[in-house]
């Protein structure tokens, strides 16, 4: 048989977050810890977003993209409506033999506020 012949198959790459999935938002690369933190003790995060999955964050294993959902919980909480519940989709990222990125769904994760009354 000849070398060279077939298809390469797609290859996994690892795990995005779909923050906001009614507008296809995705955890963006970077945006994380990317910015230090300033001396007057403000311990904001920057939290991007982006609707390209070329510009999205991927984590390697399902188990870091659930850590990393912590990080994201806050700002998705408090931009809820009417402490309604987010869903938060864990997509694998794949990169096919023509060197497209697809994503496909793995998991889904609700948040919900807990109210203090």
């Amino acid at each position: 048989m000849a070398k060279g012949f077939g298809v390469k198959a797609e290859e996994q790459l690892g795990y995005a977050l779909l923050l906001v999935p009614e507008v296809k938002a995705y955890a963006a690369r970077l945006s994380i810890d990317y910015f230090p933190k300033n001396d007057d003790g403000d311990d904001e995060e920057f939290i991007g977003m982006t609707s390209l999955l070329q510009e999205a964050q991927i984590w390697k294993s399902l188990k870091e993209a659930k850590k990393a959902i912590d990080k994201y919980a806050d700002f998705l909480i408090s931009e809820a409506e009417n402490n309604s519940p987010i869903r938060v989709v864990i997509r694998r990222v794949k990169r096919q033999s023509n060197g497209e990125l697809v994503d496909e769904p793995v998991e889904s994760i609700f948040l919900v506020a807990q109210s203090n009354t």
